[in-house]
């Protein structure tokens, strides 16, 4: 356990809970392009047209204008399996039998979604690896819980270069219900036999922080490096700071 300095606010901390997209890696550069690859595969798969394009963009929280996805939409909160059937839904609204519209799903707008990433996709926000290096040295194990799946979060951390730091893991498809469900944490502080009260949660979103209150961590930390504004943020947090970079570990 250490004292961490979070802004003014310091903490004991034995467990750090990481999320993955927005907190670790740059949320915007890996969606915003998965997002149009998996859009665009399933609307030529459809013989559909603009219309439909833009109806799964904004069914799943995308904004063309910007080129991001919106801080409280899908693809920014969501699970892997939830935005599938989002894409079968629109599909079938726009007139594809349901079984078609579920097959046509799996097979292309998951494929552009749901692929590992690549290492021109993995963009660390700060040093991540010195980040998780202070913190093992000064005695806090690190976990991470993330929506995406667990095949492509575990091919994210060689990339990051963290895999040998990670002492527990919750991904979006294991058999726990999903954010801002507490459970993810709570079974977190079980398996690692921490007290809820010694945990950080650390994430980009409002349903990462609203975890973090349904679980009872010790303490609740936004950063501003995602999808997250500090206007959502700051009501569900202990401590808001621009980036994981601005956690001070003792040394």
């Amino acid at each position: 356990m250490a004292r961490l300095g979070l802004g003014a606010l310091v903490r004991d901390v034995e467990l750090a809970v990481f999320d993955k997209d927005g907190t670790l890696i740059d949320f915007h550069h890996l969606w915003s392009r998965k997002a149009r690859l998996a859009v665009e595969a399933v609307v030529l798969a459809a013989g559909g047209d603009r219309t439909l394009a833009n109806r799964l963009y904004h069914a799943i929280g995308f904004d063309l204008q910007t080129g991001q996805a919106l801080a409280n939409g899908p693809l920014a909160v969501a699970s892997m399996a939830k935005l599938y059937t989002i894409c079968a839904v629109v599909l079938h609204q726009d007139g594809i039998p349901w079984h078609d519209a579920e097959q046509m799903a799996r097979a292309h707008f998951a494929a552009g979604l749901g692929a590992l990433p690549t290492d021109d996709q993995v963009k660390p926000l700060g040093d991540v690896v010195g980040l998780f290096r202070r913190l093992a040295a000064a005695g806090v194990r690190i976990a991470i819980v993330t929506s995406d799946d667990r095949a492509a979060t575990l091919a994210t951390l060689p990339i990051l270069g963290i895999e040998s730091f990670i002492a527990g893991m919750v991904c979006g498809d294991d058999p726990v219900a999903n954010k801002p469900a507490p459970d993810a944490l709570l079974r977190l502080s079980r398996e690692l036999d921490v007290p809820l009260a010694r945990i950080m949660m650390v994430g980009d979103t409002v349903g990462d922080m609203m975890m973090g209150t349904a679980a009872g961590t010790g303490c609740r930390l936004a950063v501003l490096s995602g999808a997250g504004s500090a206007a959502d943020l700051a009501p569900h947090a202990d401590a808001v700071l621009d980036s994981i970079t601005e956690i001070r570990v003792p040394a």
